[in-house]
């Protein structure tokens, strides 16, 4: 059996250096994690290929120093467009004859999507723990909105048309309307929903959604872009719950454009690594992408991890519950959400959904 066939054609990177950190072998899933092709890689020194201060770089160079096994379940490895990826790494001693250490190789494991499945878990308990509050709430909560919603009607009724008077019996309605409003969305968020799968043209929903925006986008001066795939086939979904999502993803967009701009739609047949195919509970299902990209301000690096986070928001009056919204829609669908930032430049996000064939 040839051993570095094995090891070539494993799914996880194996990267081995000498005891001078030369790389000697780079195998196929070490190319596609770092970008970088074995060609350029071995012979080459690894911190040349890697920073410095990467932790594949410095459990390898403990390994060769020591003799020792070393393991890395949070590390990170940047990769050639600069992009850091969370992997688990092993590595392990090679030992000539003589029994000093020669070599070291190192195994590295991609968890983003573990990453991401467990931060799923931990909205999703934040979710339902949000959902059991607000449908033990809400009861007691809606009675007395409606009695003083009543109230002030009758009271703006007896007080006529006096411009001062009305001005408070607006804010009043308006205020206990809100306060609605956040108990329904509380509601949306926690109570379970079937879904009416059906073959959705995804075109479609956006130009619906496009076109309800279209007034507001227009006075905003922000102009909608198209960029669809012509060939993209049908999409498997819930077409309320698709149009509330795109409603949410494109209503941000337009608030994160002060300025105006551009509002971009576009669609393909995934080619992503990890979201390209994925389980959608009948096997193995390709997906498609749907993304809404804006040229607005674009969100904090400090604060990305947490923008589907219940609660969590950046507007002055934001509840922090649309993208969480959006983010269950997507996981109701089996599907998957990536966000992709940059301060000043503007923000894309990107649902993954599956396609209504196989």
């Amino acid at each position: 059996m040839n051993f570095e066939s094995v090891l070539a054609g494993l799914p996880d990177a194996v990267i081995a250096v000498d005891g001078a950190l030369h790389v000697v072998f780079w195998n196929a899933a070490a190319e596609e994690l770092t970008g970088r092709s074995a060609r350029r890689a071995q012979g080459r020194v690894l911190k040349e290929i890697l920073p410095t201060g990467s932790s594949l770089v410095r459990r390898l160079t403990e390994t060769l120093a020591t003799g020792e096994h070393r393991s890395e379940a949070d590390g990170v490895l940047e990769t050639v467009d600069s992009r850091t990826v969370p992997v688990s790494i092993v590595t392990a001693p090679l030992f000539a004859r003589d029994g000093t250490v020669e070599a070291a190789v190192g195994v590295v494991r991609d968890v983003s999507r573990i990453r991401q499945l467990e931060d799923e878990v931990r909205r999703g308990e934040t979710l339902a723990a949000a959902g059991r509050m607000a449908v033990g709430v809400a009861h007691e909560i809606r009675n007395p909105l409606g009695a003083i919603r009543g109230a002030v009607q009758l009271l703006a009724r007896e007080l006529g048309d006096d411009p001062r008077w009305r001005e408070y019996t607006d804010v009043l309605t308006k205020e206990v309307d809100r306060v609605n409003r956040i108990i329904e969305s509380l509601l949306d968020l926690g109570r379970p929903v079937q879904l009416r799968r059906a073959p959705l043209n995804l075109h479609q929903l956006f130009e619906r959604v496009a076109l309800l925006h279209e007034g507001t986008a227009r006075a905003r001066g922000i102009s909608f872009v198209r960029r669809y795939d012509p060939s993209l086939p049908p999409i498997l979904g819930d077409e309320d719950r698709l149009l509330q999502l795109f409603h949410n993803l494109v209503a941000n967009a337009m608030d994160a454009m002060k300025q105006g701009g551009r509002l971009t739609l576009a669609t393909r047949v995934s080619m992503n690594a990890l979201y390209g195919k994925m389980d959608v509970g009948t096997g193995q299902r390709s997906m498609v992408e749907a993304q809404v990209a804006d040229e607005g301000t674009g969100i904090p690096a400090d604060v990305r991890a947490k923008i589907f986070d219940p609660f969590f928001t950046t507007k002055e009056r934001g509840l922090g519950l649309g993208l969480a919204l959006c983010h269950r829609i997507v996981e109701e669908h089996q599907g998957a959400i990536q966000v992709e930032s940059a301060e000043g430049r503007g923000t894309a996000v990107t649902c993954f959904l599956p396609i209504a064939r196989a």
